[in-house]
């Protein structure tokens, strides 16, 4: 754990659900504290937009209050073997949740976003995994060459969230989120969106996702999903 006290900052862009931050790019903000390749974050309220955080002992804090806690993590996750660019392309033109979408302006998967990521899947044919294709561009934070932590972490979030509520609801929450980058995500170049569900357990659901490049997996996430609808 980096010494002292930090602050982070969710800028109002990158929200998730109206009024709050993107449950993978605020995570992804806070794992950065955390000295250790895979970290597991776990939301425990909403994330407050435009407002000085501070960052304490693996917690994320808004005054006295806890946001999120994070902690090092094993991520034991096999990841399916990626379709191909055109097979993924196939999948994301059926994708359900362009016009029946929860959020519509999430940050990672909001159809109604121009400068967000636009992770949007669709299932495959004769799978069970869903996928698509994300080319990152410029519009996003980025080092110049790649995007940011925090932005794959957002690009692991969301799709993870599709194969879960196929039809667009109910809604579901981002709760416990296990995530490691493993190569830098490059700006335009076309990588692979693999998401699949693990399982239900009364209102949570469980899944997994993934980013494929043309040189193998970028990152690979866990999730744990709250339905609140």
């Amino acid at each position: 754990m980096t010494p002292g006290t930090a602050t982070v900052t969710v800028a109002s862009r990158f929200n998730g659900p109206p009024g709050s931050g993107n449950g993978g790019y605020s995570a992804g903000l806070l794992a950065a504290h955390v000295d250790a390749s895979a970290v597991s974050v776990r939301l425990r309220k909403p994330i407050p937009l435009d407002r000085e955080l501070q960052v304490r002992d693996g917690q994320l804090l808004d005054g006295e209050t806890v946001i999120a806690s994070a902690e090092p993590a094993a991520l034991d996750l096999d990841v399916p073997a990626a379709p191909t660019l055109d097979e993924a392309l196939k999948a994301s033109a059926k994708v359900p949740w362009r016009d029946r979408h929860p959020f519509p302006t999430c940050f990672g998967c909001g159809p109604a976003r121009e400068d967000g990521i636009g992770a949007l899947l669709g299932p495959l044919d004769g799978r069970a995994e869903w996928a698509g294709v994300w080319r990152p561009s410029e519009v996003l934070p980025h080092d110049g060459t790649t995007v940011l932590p925090e932005v794959v972490w957002a690009a692991l979030d969301c799709p993870s969230a599709q194969p879960v509520a196929p039809d667009g609801g109910p809604a579901f929450v981002l709760g416990t989120f296990v995530a490691q980058v493993e190569q830098p995500v490059e700006l335009g170049v076309d990588h692979v969106l693999l998401a699949w569900e693990l399982g239900r357990e009364g209102r949570k659901a469980y899944s997994a996702s993934a980013i494929v490049g043309p040189h193998g997996v970028c990152g690979r996430a866990r999730a744990v999903w709250v339905s609140i609808g």
